[in-house]
Parts: structure tokens; sequence; C-alpha cells
């Protein structure tokens, strides 16, 4: 029973920090720098191999090949992530990967790994109560955005050196000048970056889901928290590979390499690691106490977090009707939440 609380606790600390980590990605100090996706997961790659090292003050120091995947995965996913926030905003995109992150996740700790569940039926019934609250999250929080799409074309630009957008990765079509089209395009533009943001948050679901599968092979090597090590290390050298790949690729394309905009965006980035780091650090113990299928899923509720930064900070949402289906459907959530803990499974 202990174990079980601990796990709770750490997956409300998780999901606290984890909800938190990609508000710094839409302040204006980093909207302004118009920071490239990749840069930016640099910065949380060096925060994430500096703080990794702390878990030693408790734990011996271990390796396992394993965090290298993990680690792969977690780039891949970052960089997917920073440009999905930065194209649909935090409360869209943060819905759509926490919603299929609690399905990846069910799937791989029930079918794959065969964790024992309590009630299977009850259970996959909370898996799509949570789903459809999550699901209504971001209907409320995209909502604002859908209604104004100039804005959001103008906050989904991304600096590659001097030019906006001339980045392999990150490249947008221009902007008709034609006063008698330009209307049409900015409609043309902005489903253009809703259907991207949209696909990017469901590969970062996916991958999400499955971020901690390493973890799981990994304990014949490593138990814990002693896994991140490896994740750390696994990081940044991943990072370095990944950079060496996108600057050839520039050099290659005769575009230039985008700034790091270390003055610009160095602290709101290095805070992304940070919290990312925290809800990681946490989000294994809450996985370790109470199963995959279970404790990963609880820490997707990291959605209501995200919803409230995305409603009260940056004012996504202003309609008292949509801020009436938000809470109702973080009701859902949480509902949904209490009866995975019963049904689900533990261990």
């Amino acid at each position: 029973m202990e174990e079980v609380v601990v796990g709770l606790l750490a997956a409300v600390g998780s999901i606290v920090f984890y909800g938190s980590y990609a508000v710094p990605i839409k302040t204006p100090a980093v909207l302004d720098a118009k920071m490239d996706p990749i840069i930016y997961q640099s910065y949380k790659s060096f925060t994430c191999f500096a703080t990794c090292w702390l878990v030693l003050i408790y734990t011996p120091l271990k390796f396992t090949w394993w965090g290298m995947l993990g680690a792969l995965i977690w780039v891949i996913n970052g960089c997917a992530a920073v440009r999905a926030v930065q194209l649909v905003g935090i409360g869209l995109a943060q819905s759509l990967w926490s919603s299929l992150s609690i399905i990846v996740a069910y799937i791989w700790g029930v079918y794959i790994f065969k964790e024992a569940v309590q009630n299977h039926t009850l259970s996959l019934l909370s898996i799509f109560i949570m789903m459809m609250g999550m699901l209504g999250v971001g209907f409320a929080v995209g909502s604002q955005s859908e209604k104004n799409p100039a804005n959001q074309c103008d906050a989904s630009q991304v600096d590659s050196s001097n030019e906006l957008g001339s980045s392999l990765l990150v490249k947008e079509p221009k902007k008709f000048v034609n006063n008698g089209r330009k209307d049409a395009s900015q409609v043309h533009m902005h489903r253009l970056i809703q259907f991207k943001g949209i696909g990017l948050a469901i590969l970062v679901g996916v991958l999400n889901g499955s971020f901690l599968i390493p973890l799981k092979y990994a304990h014949q090597d490593v138990v814990g928290v002693e896994y991140l090590v490896s994740f750390g290390v696994g990081s940044i050298a991943i990072t370095f590979i990944v950079l060496g790949i996108y600057w050839c690729s520039c050099k290659l394309s005769g575009n230039s390499f985008p700034s790091f905009k270390f003055k610009e965006g160095a602290k709101p980035a290095l805070l992304t690691g940070l919290l990312w780091s925290l809800g990681n650090f946490l989000s294994i113990y809450a996985t370790l106490y109470l199963g995959y299928s279970l404790g990963w899923p609880l820490v997707q509720c990291q959605l209501l977090i995200s919803a409230c930064w995305a409603v009260f900070y940056y004012k996504e949402v202003s309609s008292i009707m949509m801020a009436f289906i938000l809470v109702a459907s973080s009701v859902i959530v949480v509902g949904g939440a209490v009866m995975l803990s019963f049904f689900g499974t533990v261990g």
C-alpha cells in the first residue's frame, strides 16, 4: 500500500511538471526569437544531461544501451512537440498527444507486457472516458485559435538564420502578395498549419505513449531512476548527431544553419528542459510503483495543468461556453483517472 501511495504522489508531481514544461515555448521571448524546434530541443537535451547526474547522490552509476533508445525517442518527440505547440497552441496539441499517449501506453502495458488488470472492461471504459474528456479540453482551448488564423500563422513561423521558415524542416508556404487573394491564402495557410500541427501532435502521442518502454526492457540492467544517467548521456549524444545531420542538410540545400538565439531563448528553453526533467524523474516512480498501464495514463492528466496555463495565462479561451466545456471536460478526465486507479493495474 505504501508503494501505491508513493506512486500516486509521484504521478501528481509528474502531472504538474509535465503540464507546465511546454509553457515557456509560447513565451513572447521565444515567439519573437522564432527559434527553430531542433535548436530549442538542443537546450532541453543539455538540461536533461546536466541534471541526470544528480541521481548519483543516492543511486550507483550504471549504464544501459536502452537509455540511448529512450533518448532517441525523446529527441524526436521533443522536436515534434515544440513545433506542434508553435503551430496549434499548447491546449490543442497537448490534448491530442495526451489522449493518444493513454491508448498507446495501455496497449503496451496490458497487451505487450501482460500486466494484470483488475477489471479489463472497466479499465477500457476509464481510458475511453479520459480520452473524451481530453478531446473536450482540446476542443475548448483550440476553438479560440481557430477564430484567429492570422495570429496563429504569425506565431508558427520559425527562424532559420536570416529568412523566416527557410529551414527544410519548418518551411511554410509563402503568402500571396496580391490583395485580392490575401484572405484566401491566409485561410489556406491556417488550414495547412493546423494540419501539420495536428499531425505532429499525433506523432508525439504515439512516441510519448512508448517513451518509457526502453526502461521496461532495461530493468535487467538498471532499476528506476538508475536509468536516468544512460538516458541523459543518450539525449546529448543523439542531439549532437541530429544537429550534425541538420547542419549538413542546410549546407547541401544552400540554407543557413539557424541561430541558437542564446540571449533571447536560452532561459525559456533551459526552463522547459528542467520542468520536463522533473516530470520525467517523477514519472519513473509512478510507473515503477503503479505499473505502466496505470501510472503512465495517470501522468497524462498533465493536460489539466496545461489547459489551466492556456486559459488563465495565455488567454486561449475567452468564451463562457468554451470555458464551461473546458471545466466539464476536466472533471470528466479526473473522473476517468479515478476509475482507472480503481480498476486498472498496480505493479
